[in-house]
């Protein structure tokens, strides 16, 4: 019975976690931790049991606060993390870093995965562009990650060397908003 009890207790946090990353905020940008935005979205696919046995950790470090709209930054990782983890075999690594450098917060999400083609690299950021291995997919994912991205003033990179050589993903977004459409700022 403890371990009913348990368990149901983690499913009711998983489901009040997903309910809560499905809820659409306000648009506006407001100040949040990128670091935890990043780690409450990580928390929670590490839930889901098709990623159970791939490796999903986030670099330790300080936190790194931005002028945000939390609901399409968690929107954004969670966009890169899954595909990163769609993209590595069983035992693969999907690493997540969060730092600040200079006015920008800064997330990468690497893997060791299937890679991408430079013909690939162009065309990922199109609308319903897809290359998933299992044949899902819509296509939507990265160019809505890429409109966020440019939304809040910031810019996405795709790196690959190549097909079976992994891929990493940089986000970079401004620190502060406010400062930069401010007069005085």
């Amino acid at each position: 019975l403890q371990m009913i009890h348990r368990e149901s207790f983690r499913c009711k946090q998983i489901t009040d976690k997903l309910l809560d990353f499905a809820r659409m905020g306000d648009s506006q940008f407001q100040a949040a931790d990128l670091r935890e935005l990043t780690a409450g979205v990580i928390e929670m696919v590490q839930h889901l049991g098709k990623y159970q046995n791939k490796n999903l950790e986030l670099v330790a470090g300080p936190p790194v606060i931005a002028d945000v709209n939390a609901q399409e930054v968690k929107q954004v990782v969670l966009n890169l993390v899954t595909n990163a983890l769609e993209s590595v075999d069983p035992g693969g690594i999907v690493r997540v870093e969060v730092e600040r450098r200079d006015q920008h917060g800064v997330i990468v999400v690497e893997d060791n995965g299937c890679g991408m083609s430079e013909e690939v690299r162009k065309h990922l950021f199109e609308p319903f562009f897809t290359c998933r291995r299992n044949g899902q997919g819509t296509g939507l994912g990265l160019s809505i990650t890429y409109r966020i991205v440019e939304e809040h003033g910031g810019a996405i990179e795709a790196i690959s060397e190549g097909v079976g050589r992994g891929a990493k993903f940089v986000v970079t977004l401004p620190v502060n908003q406010s400062a930069k459409e401010s007069p005085h700022g």
